[in-house]
């Protein structure tokens, strides 16, 4: 980047120009203010100096007086100092001004005079190289207000003196504007300073996030502004990091999720192939054929409910899974579940057992969907505890939380049980434990029956001990009245 794009650089230049512009404009300002000043101040003092002059020539009665004041004011004022007569002669003159010789003066200046009116202004004197522009003030001699004019008394000064004051002035004023304006800009810089730098942070930590490193963070401290957009940027970058993981392992998932299925649906399909074929083939005959088309029928059920699990998945992840709530028996909805898990527990023979020592209040859920998540419980029991010999379904006593009364529906075994970091992954989709491959499934029993739980407004708690059994809990919510 180049260093006028820089933030930083355009603040110091825009700084730096801002300051340059107000001193030449205060330059230019005090310049015609102070020379105005004291033009006019020395203008002021002229009047007064001729003023007093015309007072002192009315009321000496001696030229020598006259004179010696005439030379007082001359060498104190450090001017020049001419007494005309009515008719325009010099009758003295003192000149307090020791680097400059007698200007000769307007000839029309002294006419006009005598006239009756004062005159000041200034004029240029071609002549004189060191001292060209002088101001003047001239005023008529009376003996009264209304007498005639005997006398004029001329006064000047080189203009060159004023302007040396106000350039004096000038340059002490624009010394400390420029003292002050170096403090300024440093302070500008410094606070650029403040300001940059935590802008290039995040800039740097934008830059990492880009290149994918989502762990990079900037920690600005303090309340302000840039501080309150670094946490937000942290914060921006630590969900990225988080989404990025849950997506790294929901790939992972699908990419198991894909070999699951080829392997678990190659392995019935394949069944299924051999015995149909031996059927038809007439290989098998009989009673034989009749084993064949029983186990043809099974890897079916299998299979269907592979499809099932897949299809009811999908409806959720779609937000298609619409729940309908009915106030149904608890006790129904278990008894239709042993039932229709009957046989495959028969087969790893195991038993099932319904219990509940009271009559259970109706809950409020959705019959079919609730049903389900018993099928999914009772066929992990039924696949994973085989040694179990008994698979217990047990309705206990309605509990009470967050003023909302719940039924609790267990399901135990005595198999052989699951470590704690096992019984906290158990609920995530497509995780199955070890061992969990030659009884398949696609690890998504439990996950599938929390689900369904939320969404009914209710919850589910499992429990398991290594080589004691494992018992998973339901909380479904009891229907209003009923409680």
């Amino acid at each position: 980047m180049k260093p006028w794009h820089s933030v930083s650089a355009r603040l110091t230049l825009t700084l730096l120009g801002l300051t340059l512009g107000s001193l030449i404009g205060l330059s230019l300002i005090l310049d015609t203010a102070l020379n105005k000043f004291f033009i006019q101040d020395a203008q002021e003092i002229l009047q007064r100096q001729a003023d007093i002059l015309a007072a002192q020539a009315k009321l000496r009665g001696s030229n020598r007086a006259l004179n010696q004041w005439v030379h007082l004011t001359a060498q104190q004022g450090r001017l020049q100092v001419v007494i005309f007569d009515s008719r325009n002669k010099i009758q003295m003159q003192a000149q307090g001004i020791s680097s400059a010789g007698l200007v000769t003066i307007p000839a029309n200046l002294i006419r006009q005079t005598l006239v009756g009116k004062k005159q000041q202004g200034h004029f240029w004197v071609a002549t004189d190289l060191q001292y060209p522009w002088w101001l003047y003030s001239t005023t008529p001699i009376r003996q009264q207000a209304n007498s005639p004019v005997f006398g004029v008394v001329y006064v000047a000064m080189p203009l060159r003196r004023p302007k040396q004051f106000a350039q004096q002035v000038k340059g002490l004023v624009m010394g400390m504007a420029i003292a002050s304006a170096t403090i300024a800009t440093t302070a500008g810089l410094l606070l650029s300073r403040t300001l940059t730098n935590p802008l290039w942070r995040l800039h740097q930590q934008a830059q990492r996030l880009e290149a994918g490193d989502y762990n990079a963070r900037s920690i600005l401290k303090g309340k302000d502004e840039l501080a309150v957009l670094s946490r937000l940027l942290d914060q921006m970058a630590a969900k990225l990091a988080q989404t990025l993981e849950a997506l790294q392992a929901q790939e992972t998932a699908r990419r198991e999720l894909v070999a699951n299925i080829s392997h678990d649906l190659r392995t019935p399909l394949a069944s299924l192939r051999v015995g149909l074929e031996a059927v038809l083939d007439g290989v098998v005959s009989g009673e034989k054929a009749q084993q064949y088309l029983k186990r043809a029928c099974r890897e079916t059920d299998y299979l269907a409910h592979l499809v099932d699990q897949l299809l009811l998945l999908a409806r959720a992840d779609a937000g298609e899974l619409k729940v309908r709530p009915q106030v149904v028996s608890l006790v129904a909805i278990a008894q239709e579940c042993l039932s229709r898990m009957e046989p495959s527990a028969t087969q790893a023979g195991l038993q099932l057992k319904l219990s509940s020592d009271f009559q259970p209040p109706q809950v409020l859920v959705d019959p079919e969907l609730t049903g389900q998540v018993v099928l999914n419980l009772l066929d992990n029991a039924i696949k994973y505890a085989p040694k179990s010999e008994v698979i217990q379904l047990e309705i206990l006593p309605s509990i009470q939380r967050d003023q909302q009364h719940y039924l609790p529906l267990q399901v135990q075994d005595w198999g052989q049980g699951m470590k704690p970091e096992v019984v906290e992954l158990v609920t995530k989709r497509f995780y199955r434990g070890d061992g969990s491959r030659p009884r398949g499934g696609l690890g998504l029993g439990l996950a599938i029956a929390q689900h369904i739980c939320q969404l009914q407004g209710g919850s589910l708690q499992i429990s398991s001990q290594l080589e004691q059994g494992t018992v998973v809990t339901l909380f479904l919510p009891v229907a209003s009245g009923y409680s």
